[in-house]
């Protein structure tokens, strides 16, 4: 089978955006600390949305049931919780890796489930 994934691009905001509707409070600490924060904001919510894309999630994306939580120098990491972690958890599949990238203005972020996991 192959590789389940999805890529997602979001152009950041430019104006007041309402962050907090879409990201837990831990994601909005995380991000606060740095210099070009809406980009960092904005690479959360496209990771939202490549995870359930990747997932094949049947709904609108749950905003707090998928979190990306990130401990430095590690790489981000998916948390799952609610319908969509019991979702996953029927249809057996592992929860999504991700990588997040962001520059002039766009964020970007690539999901994916591990080959092994696919199959």
């Amino acid at each position: 089978m192959a590789m389940m994934s999805a890529v997602y691009v979001l152009q950041v905001p430019t104006d007041a955006y309402a962050w907090h509707q879409f990201l837990s409070p831990a994601e909005l600490a995380y991000c606060a600390g740095f210099a070009r924060a809406g980009e960092h904001l904005a690479a959360r919510v496209a990771a939202k949305h490549a995870v359930a894309e990747a997932l094949h999630w049947p709904g609108p994306v749950p905003w707090q049931g998928i979190e990306i939580l990130r401990t430095p120098p590690s790489a981000p990491v998916v948390s799952l919780a609610g319908a969509i972690e019991r979702w996953c958890r029927q249809a057996n599949l592992v929860v999504p890796r991700v990588s997040l990238s962001h520059a002039a203005g766009y964020a970007v972020a690539l999901a994916w489930l591990p080959v092994e996991a696919a199959a």
